[in-house]
């Protein structure tokens, strides 16, 4: 690898990093999601009610859920995990 161009370096260590932050991002929103609710971040797209004009209202919005960021750690740590339903 000592041998690729630095572009080329550049381009992998990049994309290398893309992938990893998404999967760590997903982590962290799953542990934020099961410190207040037993669901997976999948079945939130199933999740939601229509109003009186038939606009999709989501049942649990990800962005509203308050947490500590001690709860999220305690979970991590405690390897508790419930979303795997």
């Amino acid at each position: 690898m000592n041998r690729l161009p630095d572009d080329v370096l550049d381009k992998i260590l990049k994309y290398k990093h893309e992938v990893e932050y998404a999967k760590v991002m997903e982590d962290l929103i799953q542990h934020k999601i099961n410190c207040r609710y037993n669901v997976t971040i999948g079945m939130l797209t199933y999740m939601f009610y229509l109003n009186e004009e038939g606009v999709r209202i989501p049942s649990i919005e990800v962005s509203d859920i308050e947490v500590f960021a001690f709860e999220i750690l305690s979970r991590i740590r405690s390897n508790t995990y419930y979303n795997s339903i």
